[in-house]
Order: C-alpha cells, then sequence, then structure tokens
C-alpha cells in the first residue's frame, strides 16, 4: 500500500508517480513550499526537453552557442549554374522534353563532349532519338542505354574496361567515343551514318539510315540550305 501525504487543503494524497499526485504537488500552495515546486518545475521541464529535442539539428560552436542547421532548400544543380554550357544544353534538353535528371544529362553531355571533341548538341540529337534520354532503353538490336551502345559490337569492349552502360555519364561517355572514332575516320554525317549501324554493303538499311540522319540533324539544326541527300553524299 502506497503512503499518504496529509494536505490541510485535500486531506490526503497518495504518494508516488501517478497524474493525481503529480497535481496535487503543482496545484496546492500548502503541501510543498515555493522553492519546492520551483526545483520540480525546473527537471520536470528539463526531462521534456531532453526527451524530445533533437541533437541532429544543432550544431555547437567552440564558444558553447547553438544554432539550428540551414536546412537545404531544392536548387539548380551548381553545375547547371556555374557553367554557362551545361546551362545552355540544360535549356536544350527541356525544349525536346527531356525529363527527370535532365542536369545531370546536360553535364555528362557537355563533358563527354569537351572530352572527344565532339560537339555537344550533336550528341544530345543522337541521344534525343537514340533513347529520349531513357537511361534504361533496350532495344530490339540488343542496343542498351542512353546512347544505345550496340552490344553485339561493343559490349565485350565495355565489359573489358568495366563501363556500366545503365548509368547516364558511363553511357554518354562511350557513346561520344565511339562516335568520336566513326566522324575522324568517315567524316560527319557518314560517321553518324555508322553510329546507327549502317553498313555500306547492305543497301536494305539505307532508307533506315536515311531517316535517323535526317532526323539527328533536325534536331541538331543543320543548316536548312543542305539537305539530307547532300549530307549523305
Amino acid at each position: 500500500m502506497q503512503p499518504i501525504a496529509f494536505c490541510n487543503r485535500c486531506r490526503g494524497m497518495k504518494v508516488g508517480w501517478n497524474c493525481r499526485y503529480m497535481v496535487h504537488c503543482f496545484a496546492c500552495r500548502i503541501s510543498l513550499s515555493k522553492s519546492y515546486k520551483l526545483l520540480i518545475l525546473t527537471v520536470f521541464a528539463s526531462v521534456l526537453v531532453l526527451a524530445f529535442s533533437t541533437p541532429s539539428t544543432l550544431v555547437f560552436s567552440d564558444q558553447e552557442t547553438v544554432r539550428p542547421l540551414r536546412q537545404a532548400s531544392p536548387q539548380t544543380p551548381s553545375v547547371v549554374r556555374d557553367d554557362p554550357a551545361v546551362a545552355n544544353m540544360n535549356a536544350f534538353l527541356e525544349k525536346y522534353k527531356v525529363v527527370g535528371q535532365r542536369p545531370r544529362i546536360a553535364g555528362a553531355i557537355v563533358a563527354s563532349g569537351r572530352k572527344y571533341d565532339v560537339d555537344p548538341r550533336l550528341v544530345a540529337s543522337i541521344m534525343i532519338v537514340e533513347s529520349r534520354a531513357n537511361p534504361f532503353a533496350i532495344s530490339e538490336s540488343d542496343a542498351i542505354g542512353i546512347m544505345q551502345i550496340h552490344l553485339p559490337t561493343w559490349g565485350s569492349q565495355a565489359d573489358k574496361e568495366g563501363i556500366n552502360l545503365f548509368k547516364i555519364e558511363d553511357n554518354i561517355k562511350f557513346g561520344t567515343r565511339i562516335l568520336q572514332g566513326y566522324i575522324r575516320r568517315f567524316g560527319l554525317w557518314e560517321g553518324v551514318k555508322r553510329y546507327k549501324g549502317w553498313n555500306p554493303e547492305s543497301s536494305s538499311s539505307a532508307e533506315a539510315v536515311s531517316d535517323y540522319v535526317a532526323k539527328v540533324q533536325g534536331i541538331y539544326g543543320y543548316p536548312k540550305n543542305n539537305t539530307v541527300a547532300q549530307a549523305l553524299q
């Protein structure tokens, strides 16, 4: 049985950690002195602060001051803000309804274009035609990723070099490198045709590759006074 604390006001109250007794301690002026009530109130408030505080949101300096951490606000990545070329590429991709990880894609295209001396706008145009900027695209001809790398042709090399063809940066870099090799060997638009997989010994793919080049040129902004037929010569 719990002991009884007598009070001139309420004539008795059970002592212990129960709600009625705690309320009595703070409400009854006779049962507790003012100084003792203040002590209990201070301890109780301290327990509440320690129980519900979030240390992860506080930073302690050498001067023992406390300040809340800044909450990161959603912003355009700094690479887009700081590099005009990436910002322009981001706007270009937005124009063609590229969504999702557009700033990341824009940065990868510009970086790969600079590395391999290929116009990033051309890389972006091919990417849009090939996959609509889908990093997980897989074609019926076993081409995969955002730049549609043809596995039967390039898969072994990608595997040898440890290239992740489903990673945006890896796929764009590898695709740009392949495009650079074709352009250096065969010229601009002939190289684009080869990237598509065109083989001059196979006439069956001529029409399809002509349509492909026309689409790339349309996005790239090839001068209107130069026809697709001239480009394919």
